[in-house]
């Protein structure tokens, strides 16, 4: 229905009489037989039909009844809008951007919604800064169940908005609204609501219900005719209120009371007890209500004086009894569970006041005994854990154990620049950490055969016809079956074995000292080489010991034990560390080269360090901060990277440790670099991870025992410390204490994480978890640290990093998106000679204004054409990119081939962003903003793109290699 249409009947209504024109009403919906009870039928169809007929002809008859356009009533323009947005919001909370267009506009295509909104609505802008707009409390009086401009379904889902509202305000009559005063042309309109037809119609359908015949009537033709009832009473209550009794003409109440009253009052309190009605219950009641305040008006007495309504009121329902029985109930049980909580608090306060030297005499936690450290003679011991994981494929259950079936843990390898120093080999990690290779997990677990099960058929199937746009099959890439995050590998998971450390790991102690430490492994490098070169000579003995080693064996005196893993590990164990050395080096796959270990302990190196950046940006402890996900994913890669050395060949790691240990000046070595070029964190837990490859014997794969290991973790922790501090005084201005305290803490808190997820020791303090004494200056020995010919031509040059180093963070953008256009107007492609304007775009890794989606600035990669923003992200986010585009909307990019949009970080004054750039003025939101540099810092980039595009079914690829 038009609202023309209705300001047409309006007019008719206003100039005929009342009764003539229900009465064409009724023969328009083909019901006046029906209600003059000339007509009867019990079949089925023909009640429904015409129980359907009655529920829109007193819809159309509430609609008439309405006054709110300009010239009607006494309204302006301003005061309609409110009434839309009211009920608009009536129906939820709603965003600037959805109130405008579903508001009418003008003649001048406005709404005028700016003018009005504060009046009848408040803003509360979300968490992400998206802002709605939720209805003031004191306009809910204005809501109209029956407002003619709702669909069916918002009229439904108003309702019930409103129901549930006031229920919990203790209110739950939707009542008709206080209608404004009619123009006096129009006034004679509400002679509708008091003519005898309308009497005669109500009184029909109440009867209907009165009788409970179900197929005569429906709750929606009852809701409807208590509405017009409300209507007709609110109108004769405010006319009384204007004037006196005697110049009042509506006398709604009159013909009730007079002709009909009895009976029609006697029908609302017989339905009020119907059963299938007790959701119009308390309309009822309010409805009764008003008819005794308008006969009081009339009377010229007080509602609370007159008794006419309590001696017609009916007896207290079953129901109502029934319901008020229950709340007694849930109160005398509320009293009596606060009385037996009372009393046990009293018995509690009474029992430690009787045994107070008890709880006085009990020593606290945690300092019971000794400090327990991670590494060194007061290691903590390893606590037994038994974990049993559900596979997500199969949902049966199974104990990590080393000799088991593997099960494994889904993994993303990319290459990553969130932590580079600069923009712009593999043994030593240089200090800016220019590319590092990251593996997160989502933390779902799947048996190993059930992986490869599942990697083998989406392999072989296409049943999607986007698939290859949104993962790369050919390259390992796969959702997880559970959550649908990309991933292309999978972690095994290896338990760590529970032990107890030895009593006199002490005494080992005194004659494990760094000196002798440092002169066993020596003999022991020494005496492995000499037995490599003479590995063939029949008297392997004079090869073994070397000439002049005669501790060549005497690692192995403190104690040794084997260790092995299922085959099924073992294989799962090469495919992760396949794929974490073909992606961070971007080469082929090649299990046998030998810088597939490196790779493997530089991820997890890597890994630490992301993780404990974010945790140190977002200002989070160090421990009992990630979630059960991020624990688990992370221990799982720290014990993939100490097992390499059980598919690796021994030789090789041996060697990688020999040139790692010539690093440090107690093993000086020719050509390696010097401590300031190298990152130590990386160095610590590769020489960690590898130094048990000096136990190896042979044939027998042995590896240090929990005692050794504990000395082993020290000194090396000592050693790659006491290095640290050297870069951190070389590198840096100021007060001495100062520059070491702050300069090793991030890589203090690596090393802590580290240790805690390969030893299993649950950690106290950083600095007593590591036993590092609280002065680091007395690590420091008698060797002389800067005698190092690399150390002194380092120091000749320029120093590029200082420590500690800088946290990236995504590059600060001005308040004001326009100052941003201003810098867009200004950009001219630098390779372009003519004047044509190009789109500008900008990395927010750096901040580099880029020429996009244009020819002129083309270039080959990998001998492939691309755009400037791809060639750009190949460098400065290591295949990832995050741009910023002059339409005020954000690019991700994964790769040459995948790519996705993103809400701009932007937002208008209503908390919505404005894409294409509709022309609100927009301003930087810092929770938005926030929330992509944490998408960037935790390497989700390519997991919201693949998200977005399963999303999306996009059936075309858009060439992002051309951005």
């Amino acid at each position: 229905m038009y609202d023309k249409d209705v300001v047409m009947l309006q007019i008719a209504a206003s100039k005929m009489d009342p009764n003539h024109f229900l009465m064409l009403i009724l023969l328009r919906f083909e019901l006046f037989e029906y209600f003059n009870g000339s007509c009867s039928s019990k079949d089925q169809d023909e009640l429904t039909q015409w129980n359907r007929l009655t529920e829109e002809m007193l819809y159309l008859l509430i609609v008439i009844a309405e006054r709110y356009v300009p010239g009607i009533s006494q309204l302006t323009k301003e005061d309609v809008t409110m009434r839309e947005v009211v009920h608009l919001l009536c129906i939820e909370p709603m965003a600037h951007s959805t109130l405008v267009k579903a508001l009418p506009e003008n003649e001048s295509h406005e709404t005028g919604l700016e003018t009005v909104i504060t009046k009848v609505a408040t803003f509360k802008p979300g968490v992400s800064g998206h802002g709605l707009y939720e209805v003031k409390k004191e306009r809910l009086i204005e809501f109209n169940p029956f407002f003619y401009h709702y669909s069916r379904s918002q009229h439904s889902k108003a309702e019930e908005s409103q129901k549930k509202r006031r229920a919990q305000e203790g209110n739950d009559k939707l009542r008709p609204p206080l209608p404004p005063a009619f123009c006096p042309a129009f006034s004679h309109i509400v002679r509708l609501l008091c003519c005898d037809i309308i009497i005669h119609i109500l009184r029909n359908v109440l009867q209907r219900a009165a009788e409970d015949r179900p197929t005569h009537w429906t709750e929606a033709m009852i809701q409807k005719a208590l509405h017009l009832i409300g209507q007709a009473l609110l109108e004769e209550k405010m006319q009384l209120e204007d004037v006196t009794v005697e110049e009042v003409t509506f006398d709604f109440s009159l013909k009730i009371g007079a002709e009909h009253g009895k009976s029609v009052f006697l029908l609302l309190s017989k339905i009020k007890a119907l059963p299938s009605l007790e959701a119009q219950k308390d309309m009822i009641k309010w409805v009764l209500q008003m008819f005794e305040v308008v006969k009081c008006l009339r009377e010229n007495s007080s509602p609370t004086m007159s008794m006419s309504m309590e001696t017609a009121k009916p007896e207290e329902s079953a129901q109502d009894k029934e319901k008020a029985e229950r709340k007694r109930k849930a109160e005398a049980a509320k009293l009596h569970r606060q009385k037996i909580m009372a009393q046990m608090s009293a018995m509690q306060k009474n029992f430690i006041e009787s045994n107070k030297m008890l709880y006085d005499n009990m020593p606290e936690s945690g300092t019971q005994g000794e400090t327990v450290a991670a590494v060194g003679p007061h290691r903590g011991s390893t606590p037994a854990e038994r974990e049993v994981l559900t596979c997500i494929l199969c949902q049966e259950e199974q104990e990590v154990m080393a000799q088991a079936q593997a099960m494994v843990l889904t993994a993303c390898v990319q290459r990553s620049t969130v932590l580079t120093q600069c923009r712009g080999k593999p043994l030593f990690m240089p200090p800016d950490l220019a590319v590092g290779t990251h593996t997160g997990s989502c933390g779902h677990v799947m048996h190993a055969t059930c992986w490869q099960y599942f990697e083998a058929v989406q392999s072989t199937t296409r049943n999607r016809l986007h698939a290859d746009l949104i993962i790369d099959l050919e390259n390992g890439e796969y959702l997880c079956p559970l959550c649908k995050s990309l991933c292309n590998t999978v972690v095994p998971l290896i338990p760590l074995e529970p032990l107890t450390f030895d009593e006199n790991a002490e005494i080992i102690g005194q004659h494990m000292t760094l000196p002798r430490w440092i002169q066993i492994l020596s003999a022991r490098i020494k005496g492995l080489g000499s037995f490599t070169q003479d590995n063939s000579s029949s008297n392997s003995s004079t090869g073994l010991c070397g000439e002049g080693q005669p501790d060549f064996r005497s690692i192995l005196s403190y104690g040794v034990q084997e260790r092995k893993v299922s085959d099924s590990i073992a294989e799962m164990l090469v495919v992760c560390a396949t794929t974490v050395h073909r992606v961070g080096l971007k080469t082929a796959p090649n299990e046998l080269c030998p810088h597939v270990p490196i790779m493997a302990w530089n991820t997890c190196a890597f890994t630490i360090q992301a993780i404990e950046n974010i945790l140190e940006q977002e200002g989070k402890p160090l421990f009992g901060s990630l979630q059960n996900r991020q624990l688990a994913g992370l221990k799982a890669i720290v014990q993939f990277s100490a097992a390499q050395r059980l598919k690796s060949s021994q030789a090789v790691i041996q060697r990688h440790f020999t040139d790692m240990l010539g690093l440090l000046p107690a093993m000086s070595r020719k050509n390696t670099p010097s401590v300031l070029e190298v990152d130590l964190f990386h160095l610590l837990v590769s020489m960690v991870l590898s130094v048990p490859s000096l136990y190896q014997e042979e044939t027998v794969d042995l590896q240090p025992s929990a005692v050794s290991s504990a000395y082993n973790h020290l000194h090396i922790l000592h050693l790659v410390t006491m290095a640290h501090v050297l870069q951190v005084l070389l590198s840096s201005a100021g007060s001495l204490v100062e520059r070491v305290k702050t300069g090793i803490a991030p890589f203090l808190r690596c090393a802590a994480l580290f240790f805690n997820c390969l030893t299993g020791v649950p950690p106290p303090e950083e600095c007593s978890y590591l036993a590092i004494p609280s002065n680091v200056f007395q690590l420091f020995q008698e060797h002389r640290w800067c005698e190092n010919p690399a150390l002194t031509k380092a120091l000749k040059g320029k120093i590029q990093t200082v420590y500690p180093r800088k946290r990236n963070r995504l590059i600060s953008l001005p308040e004001d998106y326009s100052t941003l256009l201003n810098q867009a107007s200004h950009f001219r492609c630098p390779k372009s000679t003519d004047d044509e304007r190009k789109h500008p775009t900008l990395c927010l890794f750096c901040g580099a204004m880029l020429c996009s989606q244009s020819s002129c600035c083309l270039s080959q990669l990998d001998g492939e054409e691309v755009g400037a923003c791809t060639a750009h992200a190949a460098t400065c986010g290591a295949g990832v990119g995050m741009f910023l585009i002059r339409e005020c909307e954000i690019v991700l990019m994964a790769s040459r081939t995948r790519g996705s949009t993103y809400p701009a970080p932007y937002l208008d004054d209503y908390g919505e962003t404005d894409p294409h750039l509709r022309g609100n003025p927009l301003h930087l939101c810092p929770d938005r903003y926030r929330k992509l540099n944490q998408l960037w810092q935790q390497h989700c980039i390519l997991e919201e793109i693949a998200r977005s595009l399963e999303v999306v079914n996009v059936m075309f690829a858009f060439e992002w290699q051309m951005l």
